[in-house]
């Protein structure tokens, strides 16, 4: 199968040009100014969808600002070192306890000092770790 192409001669493409009219410079328009004012029924639902976004923005920055505020309190609190006494020839459970000077009942103090030190006697030397 052939193809065939054919030529215009030169007088019909002056026909053809002839024919086609000169493009026009392009214009720009703009559109008249809205004259239409919303109703104020739309107004209201405009300004309440404003309002629950800001409430949710609101929200939720003060939400990060919580979490950040407890997590920076929380990093920076270390466990100290447990304090430690060394008992002195001489020294009980009952005598450290009347030394601390933890008001209440004695008696409570000395039962969380032997819970501490594993409830063994006391002897000079010993270190005795403070219940918090």
């Amino acid at each position: 199968m052939a193809a065939i192409q054919w030529d215009l001669t030169r007088w019909e493409q002056e026909q053809r040009e002839q024919r086609r009219p000169a493009p026009r410079p392009l214009r720009v328009v703009t559109a008249p100014p809205s004259q239409r004012r919303p109703s104020p029924a739309l107004l209201r639902r405009r300004r309440l969808v404003a309002l629950v976004v800001a409430l949710a923005i609101v929200v939720s920055v003060g939400a990060g600002l919580v979490r950040w505020a407890t997590a920076s309190a929380a990093a920076g609190v270390t466990h100290a070192a447990p304090t430690v006494l060394v008992a002195q020839p001489g020294d009980s459970y009952w005598t450290l306890a009347g030394r601390l000077g933890i008001g209440g009942d004695r008696r409570s103090v000395v039962d969380a000092l032997v819970a501490a030190n594993g409830g063994g006697d006391l002897h000079a030397g010993d270190r005795i770790v403070l219940p918090r």
